[in-house]
Parts: C-alpha cells; structure tokens; sequence
C-alpha cells in the first residue's frame, strides 16, 4: 500500500537535503510510527505522502514513493484525497463545519454516500470517540482535546485505505492519548488500513506500532518492530527522544549488568520481568 525506495527531498532554495534514503514498505493493516526530534524529517515524509510535497511546499524530490499504487507527485489532489485521510497536529486547521455532526458528514456527502449510511457512520464514529451527544454542538465550542477527537471521528466514518496523522495526540491527555491510539489499531484491524503516524511518545509507539522508524536529520537512525528499537535506548536519548520509565529502568539494568539479554519490547514485557528479578533476588 505504501512504498519507499531510496527515498530523498530538498526544498527549493534549502543546502540540505531534508530526507536523505527512506526506505519503508507498509502493507494493509499495518501501523507503522515515525518518531524523531524537531527537524528530523518527520513532517517532511507526512507531506509527500498526503501529497502536499512539493505541491504546497516546492522542492526536488528523488527516488520512488508510491501510495496506494500511485505516486503523489504525478496525481491530483482528488485522486490521492480518494485513498489517504490526514489528521494533522492543530484541529483548528482542519475543521470546516459549524457543528459537530456536520463536520464528520462532510467529506462523506462530498464522496455521495447514501444518506442512511452516513447517519450510520457519523452515530458510529462518534459513539466510538466519545463524542456521542454532541452532534449538535458546535465546533467552535469544542476544547483541544474534543477538537482532536473530533477529527478523528471524521477519520474514522471515512474507513479510509490510507491514513496518516501529523502528531494526532498533541492536544489530548495520556488516557485520551492512548484511545487515540487505540482507535487507529482498531481500524487497521476492522478496515485494513494502513497507518503511517508520526508520534513523538515512544510509550505508545512502542506499546502499538508494528514497525517504527526513527528519523535524525533527514536519515533512518534506525527501524524495525518495537523489539528491535528497544535494543538500543542509548542511541534513542542521543537523538533527543524521551524514553518511557519502563524502559530507562531496563537501561539502567543492562549497564549495570544485572539484566543479561535482549531488553523487553513492552511495559508488560518489562513488568514480567521486573516481577522475575525481583523473585531471584528475594530468594537469592
């Protein structure tokens, strides 16, 4: 569904390139996340995906990038919007429609879905964001965190191929976070999509991700299934990203030699083992 072979951009006028060699392949129902510091490439991969590179903002771009068959650059708008839904960072930007349930109708009656099923879909996707019993309301009245869910529920009743989210959990708290999180592996599971999510909490993208590739000036510092990432936290503070607690204990442990072995890929995992060490020393 998503294709990227030696992939490489620079921005018109820029010395730099701002992505440097991306290779990644992501079939249906994969969740793939891209982490990485400010200025690592992560927005820059978001907008060549969604298309908007260098439409939007020029530059030269090398290499191939193909999503859903298609490369973004030699098609239109319509027909990439037709395969990739994007939730971006800021809901403001994105939020159209005076109230709630116009906005998640919106892209549904543009597309001319029945009338039945997208009052089926709008009941749906809300109920599933918590929303349910603001249809109503009106957007502007809404707070950051309910504008978030907002846009997700758009997301969700479009049951899109595709979907790609800029930061989607920056105005959410960490339970609101990890619905969030929680809604994109449900329709990647439900609908096959494929998502590509750009996410700055390793927590969850460790806990979700099937794959996770970590960006540092525009190259692939590393990448690979949540077990693989963790092997290295070292290198993952280096690039400036915050490591869950789990995980800075399990650090902590290896350096001073008393965990032997591969660090745990999970919380659970790290927690089975906590559990484990702890026994072994009560009886040593």
């Amino acid at each position: 569904m998503i294709k990227l072979e030696t992939l490489a951009f620079r921005y018109e006028d820029a010395e730099n390139l701002a992505l440097d060699g991306i290779i990644l392949s992501a079939g249906p129902g994969r969740l793939v996340c891209v982490a990485g510091a400010d200025r690592s490439g992560k927005t820059t991969l978001f907008r060549l995906l969604n298309g908007t590179a260098p439409r939007a903002f020029p530059g030269e771009r090398s290499g191939t990038l193909l999503v859903g068959g298609l490369d973004p650059e030699a098609h239109g708008h319509s027909a990439i919007g037709a395969l990739v839904t994007s939730v971006f960072d800021d809901p403001d930007s994105q939020i159209i429609s005076l109230t709630v349930e116009e906005e998640v109708a919106f892209a549904l009656v543009q597309r001319g879905t029945d009338f039945d099923e997208i009052r089926s879909r709008v009941t749906d996707a809300l109920s599933r964001v918590g929303l349910s019993g603001f249809e109503r309301r009106a957007t502007g009245s809404l707070s950051g965190g309910q504008k978030q869910r907002l846009v997700m529920a758009s997301a969700l009743a479009l049951k899109p191929r595709i979907l790609l989210v800029d930061e989607g959990t920056s105005a959410l708290d960490p339970e609101g976070a990890r619905h969030f999180f929680t809604l994109i592996r449900e329709m990647t599971v439900r609908e096959g999509t494929t998502a590509i999510v750009i996410e700055r909490d390793l927590e969850l993208t460790l806990e979700f991700a099937d794959e996770i590739l970590v960006l540092h000036q525009g190259i692939t510092a590393a990448q690979g299934a949540p077990g693989v990432i963790t092997q290295n936290p070292e290198l993952l503070k280096g690039l400036g990203l915050r490591l869950p607690a789990w995980l800075e204990l399990c650090a902590e442990l290896k350096a001073r030699g008393a965990l032997s072995g591969e660090i745990p890929a999970s919380e659970r995992e790290a927690i089975d083992l906590f559990s484990t060490l702890a026994t072994v020393r009560e009886y040593a």
